[in-house]
């Protein structure tokens, strides 16, 4: 069970193993782009690509989806980012249970955004964990976990997610057959050391520079990539007093003390502490630009304080 591109190396790794794999179950397809035409997800396109059965309920609760699975007799059911809740009913279908592969070490970062929080805290390394799943998030017994996983500095959300799903691929590969076979031991999670991360709003991309380091910033530029990315608001007096949005796509740490949220000449912004030039950025409705060209056309900005 899996929708986005990070959960395919696993279910790869499950097909390379030559374990029968009942049926493929992901979410509904969506519509995206500017046509909103309706697109299936990347698990489901690698799916029937390899002639597998998939499934995509709109709702894993209901009673048919329920009955579909159970006519199914799996003897484990396996979930790498699949985007729906579980219930109880469900979890207790299979013989060996439902494993679930989560991208960080549990008990650390439980919830929806462990790869996104762990760039934006600052983490050195990360890694994969597989979890017997119970009813409470991500609170299951520990099955396995892989090695530790370097955060990059330059690593954005999309780069770690894709190195941590091919680890996670490994960690199947490695591990599920002595799972089936019932030779592994589970540890329960030290629940004393939970932390969490929580679903990510667009609204979480608005930058505060009078409260936030450029340090801060710097990471969540990256741990917001692609979505929702990290904004700000200006105005300039002399065209209206409407704000204007300007996302931030591209940008360095600059030592130094400026005023927060001010914009200096190389459209340098200072931040809490120290500044971030702004080297690439998307107007609101235009595409991305580099700074110098932002400017030519933009002079008047100089100066402004964003909000």
């Amino acid at each position: 069970m899996g929708t986005p591109e990070w959960a395919i190396p696993s279910l790869k790794a499950v097909i390379e193993s030559g374990i029968e794999v009942s049926a493929v179950f992901t979410q509904p397809d969506r519509r995206v782009g500017r046509k909103r035409e309706l697109a299936p997800s990347p698990v489901k396109q690698f799916a029937l690509a390899q002639n597998l059965a998939v499934h995509s309920p709109e709702n894993a609760e209901s009673k048919d989806t329920l009955e579909l699975v159970r006519s199914m007799s799996p003897e484990l059911i396996l979930v790498c980012a699949y985007g729906q809740i579980l219930t109880q009913q469900f979890l207790d279908i299979p013989d060996i249970g439902c494993f679930n592969l989560h991208f960080s070490f549990l008990p650390s970062l439980r919830g929806a955004s462990p790869v996104q929080t762990a760039i934006a805290s600052g983490l050195k390394t990360t890694g994969v964990s597989l979890q017997k799943m119970v009813l409470r998030l991500d609170s299951g017994p520990l099955a396995v976990c892989s090695g530790e996983v370097e955060i990059l500095q330059d690593d954005a959300t999309p780069m770690l997610g894709t190195r941590l799903s091919e680890v996670g691929g490994d960690l199947i590969r490695q591990n599920l057959q002595n799972i089936l076979e019932g030779n592994f031991t589970l540890t329960e999670q030290n629940e004393s050391k939970a932390t969490y991360c929580s679903i990510i709003k667009k609204e979480d991309g608005h930058l505060n520079w009078k409260e936030e380091t450029a340090h801060v910033i710097e990471r969540k530029l990256r741990a917001y990539t692609p979505w929702p990315g990290i904004y700000s608001f200006y105005k300039i007096k002399s065209k209206s007093d409407s704000r204007h949005r300007l996302q931030f796509t591209k940008a360095e740490l600059v030592q130094g003390n400026f005023e927060c949220g001010k914009i200096y000449p190389d459209l340098t912004v200072g931040a809490h502490t120290d500044g971030l030039k702004i080297l690439y950025l998307k107007p609101e409705g235009k595409k991305e630009m580099d700074a110098d060209s932002f400017l030519r056309g933009n002079a008047e900005i100089l100066g402004t304080v964003l909000e």
